[in-house]
């Protein structure tokens, strides 16, 4: 099982449905980054390539492609660990007026 963490306006991040940040808002943020690209799938490499839909803003992050995947009103990063990932959901959270949320409730 993974460990996520969330982009969120909420006190907690299971009811950002209360408070979401919308996808259109999101796609007019993304869209003047140049480190970021929307997609509606991500696919996952390795010997057998899966595929996930959704919405997906995939950034590469340490050589490495990160998907921030949206749904119900927050963003959302499975085993983002610390550093680099870390900082840029934090300063995507400060352009959205958000907070940056473990699975446990901790903050970043």
């Amino acid at each position: 099982m993974s460990y996520d963490i969330h982009i969120t306006r909420a006190d907690h991040w299971t009811e950002s449905t209360e408070i979401p940040i919308s996808l259109d808002e999101l796609k007019a943020i993304f869209s003047a980054k140049n480190d970021f690209e929307y997609s509606n799938t991500f696919a996952i490499p390795g010997p057998f390539q899966m595929s996930i839909n959704g919405d997906f803003f995939i950034c590469k992050v340490d050589n490495v492609m990160v998907p921030f995947r949206y749904s119900n009103g927050r963003l959302t990063v499975s085993e983002a660990g610390e550093g680099n990932v870390i900082d840029k959901m934090k300063e995507i959270a400060a352009e959205l007026n958000a907070k940056v949320q473990g699975d446990e409730g901790e903050l970043y």
